[in-house]
C-alpha cells in the first residue's frame, strides 16, 4: 500500500498482523467497525478521520500512513467547565489586591509606583494560579468524569526538553461500552507520567470517552503547580518586605 508523503502526514503504527493484512489486500475501507475503533478512527458523514493525535506512533513493525485531519473529532473537554469562573475569581482577585496596595502605598511602600504595586499584585495572582490549577483540574474530572477504567500505558508522547527536563504524556488503551479507546491527557509533564505496560485506573467523560484524566499524574503535576506557584508568591512577599524595611 504506497501513499504519497505530504506535509501534514501522521503517521501510525498497526501492530496487528490481521488488519495489516487486510488493508494491504482490500484497503482500510474493508475494515469493519470494530477495527476501525480500535484503531482509534471515527467516522463522520461518511469520511474517515483520527479521532486525535495521540492515535500516532504505537509499537510494532507493520507501518502504514494516514493523513491528519485539522481539530479531530474527539470534542471539547468537561475538564475545561469552570476554567473562565477559575480565572474570573483570579481577576477578582488581583483587582483587589491592586486597589488595596495602591490605597496603602503611600502608608507603606512609599518608594514604589502605582504601576509597581499592580505588577507585584499580578505576580501573586500568577503564583496562585500555578498553585491551585491543578486542584481545579481534579475538581473538574471528579464531577465530570464519572467512570473509571483500566487503562494500558502503550505509548508517550514528548514535547519537549530532554533529561529531567523532558516533558511527555502517557498515551492509554482502555476499554468502555464494548469499545476500545486509545487516548491521553491534554498536558505534558516531566513527572508522574505512566510507564510503558504500566496499568492505571484512569477516569473517563461518558459524554466523550477520549477525555481522560490520570490521578497519579494529576497529583503529581498538583505538587509541581504548587511549588512552580510559591516561588511566584514567595518572590512577591521578600520584594515588599525588603522595600517596607528600607524604607
Amino acid at each position: 500500500m504506497k501513499m504519497e508523503e505530504q506535509n501534514n502526514f501522521l503517521r501510525m503504527t498497526i501492530s496487528d498482523p490481521e488488519l495489516v493484512q487486510k488493508i494491504r489486500e482490500s484497503g482500510i475501507e474493508s475494515l469493519n467497525p470494530d477495527d476501525i475503533n480500535s484503531l482509534g478512527i471515527e467516522v463522520k458523514n461518511g469520511h474517515m478521520s483520527l479521532g486525535d493525535a495521540s492515535q500516532a506512533n504505537f509499537g510494532g513493525t507493520n507501518r502504514i500512513g494516514l493523513n491528519s485531519v485539522v481539530g479531530g473529532n474527539s470534542g471539547p473537554s468537561p475538564l475545561n467547565r469552570g476554567l473562565v469562573g477559575f480565572f474570573a475569581i483570579l481577576l477578582v482577585i488581583l483587582i483587589g489586591l491592586s486597589t488595596i496596595g495602591i490605597i496603602t502605598r503611600k502608608i507603606f511602600l512609599p518608594s514604589l509606583t502605582y504601576k509597581d504595586m499592580i505588577f507585584l499584585s499580578l505576580f501573586f495572582v500568577v503564583g496562585i494560579g500555578l498553585c491551585m490549577s491543578e486542584f481545579r483540574t481534579a475538581f473538574a474530572a471528579k464531577k465530570y468524569l464519572t467512570e473509571r477504567v483500566q487503562g494500558k500505558c502503550i505509548s508517550h508522547q514528548s514535547a519537549s526538553g530532554t533529561g529531567k527536563l523532558n516533558t511527555k504524556r502517557s498515551i492509554f488503551e482502555y476499554m468502555y461500552g464494548d469499545k476500545v479507546y486509545r487516548s491521553c491527557e491534554s498536558v505534558y509533564a516531566n513527572k508522574g507520567y505512566a510507564k510503558l505496560g504500566e496499568v492505571r485506573e484512569i477516569m473517563i467523560s461518558p459524554e466523550n470517552p477520549r477525555c481522560i484524566y490520570d490521578p497519579i499524574a494529576g497529583k503529581a503535576r498538583k505538587i509541581g503547580g504548587f511549588k512552580v506557584g510559591m516561588i511566584f508568591i514567595v518572590i512577591t512577599a521578600v520584594v515588599v518586605i525588603c522595600v517596607y524595611v528600607n524604607g
